[in-house]
């Protein structure tokens, strides 16, 4: 099996073609989703894909694109996946970061059918284990009763996922907290824990994500009320910004006395950025998410980080089929042991904007598929068929995946 501590050097194709165009495409597929495309035109025909969904974004990255342009158009494909490595951040923040990450995405989907090989096998060999899955149920959840989340949750372990994550919060901010009001909805937030639990059974991993939404003292006492619900991990309790490290470090030791481990950094962009939080030791687990981190390499290099550090490796990914398949062959590649996320029926258009050879889970694993490059194409039409809704951007919900 390979080891996670690897890296992933960009393989050349040696072709003459060049980028015809760059294009971005958007569709809504849910009430609060859109899902955000790139597709890499070659002058020969060929396309690749990447995705850079980021809620409410969109109208950026459109923008930063449009002014990337002239320096991609007549790239070669060699030319530009050298850029991407070179290059895998920008200052215009995770909106400039996601268009990067959607390059390079699309660059190894097109150096896949180029050189006849499904991405995870680009680097060598087919020894691959298949990658535990675990299904991200909020969007599915009818009723945000106890029993609305448990019973989404038996939906997503009878449709064969090996765990569940939740996110049982709904109003709460670190500033409400601990107030009365935050203290109330953290008691609506542990009940709907422990139904899921009692749904699902003592052993099926159960994950619990707070976008952020407690401060310490808070977080701290969420913890203890949770100490019969037999959490894998606790998610993003508190914001992450520099002030609350200190903060982040003593919350995982509070969450491993009480038999939980605590997970973050989703929004982190190469391995700088993932730095911070692992010589800081504030996470036992972290989580780049291949739609903006920097694309393969840079998640290969937080990978290989982490490794040496001694924490482990999750992805975050909530969003569409493209980022999953982008997700599942960058794990496969890498040999991740930690399970996998997948958004579950968030909208049937999961399985209906793409056609080829998607990711398949089978016996509680998702396995890459041996199509060459990444495997799959979005389907235009649909696309066209469904325009993006007009989703806010609130400083009240800090996700924006």
């Amino acid at each position: 099996m390979r080891s996670h501590s690897i890296m992933l050097e960009t393989r050349e194709t040696g072709v003459s073609s060049r980028i015809a165009d760059v294009s971005l495409h958007v569709a809504g597929v849910a009430p609060r989703s859109n899902w955000s495309f790139l597709k890499l035109a070659m002058d020969d025909g060929r396309c690749g894909w990447g995705e850079l969904t980021l809620r409410a974004h969109e109208d950026a990255m459109i923008g930063i694109l449009a002014r990337m342009m002239p320096s991609i158009r007549n790239q070669t494909l060699d030319g530009l996946a050298a850029l991407c490595k070179a290059y895998p951040g920008m200052p215009a923040g995770r909106a400039g970061n996601a268009v990067i990450s959607a390059l390079d995405q699309a660059c190894l989907d097109l150096i896949g059918q180029y050189l006849g090989q499904p991405i995870c096998d680009l680097w060598g060999g087919v020894d691959r284990a298949p990658l535990r899955s675990y299904a991200t149920v909020n969007r599915s959840v009818k009723e945000r009763t106890p029993a609305g989340f448990a019973e989404a949750c038996k939906a997503a372990v009878a449709a064969g996922f090996q765990g569940v994550k939740i996110m049982p919060f709904d109003a709460v901010t670190p500033r409400t907290a601990s107030s009365a009001e935050g203290e109330a909805e953290a008691g609506r937030a542990v009940q709907r824990i422990l139904a899921v639990r009692d749904a699902i059974g003592p052993e099926l991993p159960l994950m619990v994500d707070c976008h952020w939404r407690l401060d310490g003292d808070a977080a701290r006492r969420f913890i203890d009320a949770l100490a019969d619900a037999r959490l894998h991990w606790l998610e993003c309790p508190v914001p992450e910004s520099p002030e609350w490290h200190d903060c982040i470090r003593a919350l995982r030791k509070h969450a491993n006395r009480a038999g939980m481990r605590l997970a973050g950094a989703e929004n982190i962009i190469g391995g700088a950025g993932a730095l911070p939080f692992l010589a800081q030791g504030l996470y036992d687990v972290i989580m780049p998410d291949i739609k903006y981190c920097g694309g393969y390499g840079e998640f290969a290099r937080i990978a290989a980080l982490a490794a040496s550090h001694d924490v482990s490796v999750s992805p975050h990914n909530p969003s569409g089929p493209v980022a999953h398949a982008h997700t599942v062959h960058v794990c496969a590649a890498l040999g991740i042991t930690e399970a996998v996320e997948q958004q579950f029926a968030e909208s049937p258009l999961f399985e209906g904007a793409v056609r080829g050879n998607a990711p398949m889970l089978r016996e509680g694993h998702f396995h890459a598929g041996t199509a060459s490059g990444l495997g799959i194409a979005v389907d235009e039409a649909v696309m066209r068929g469904n325009p993006p809704g007009d989703v806010a951007l609130s400083l009240s919900d800090p996700s924006f995946a």
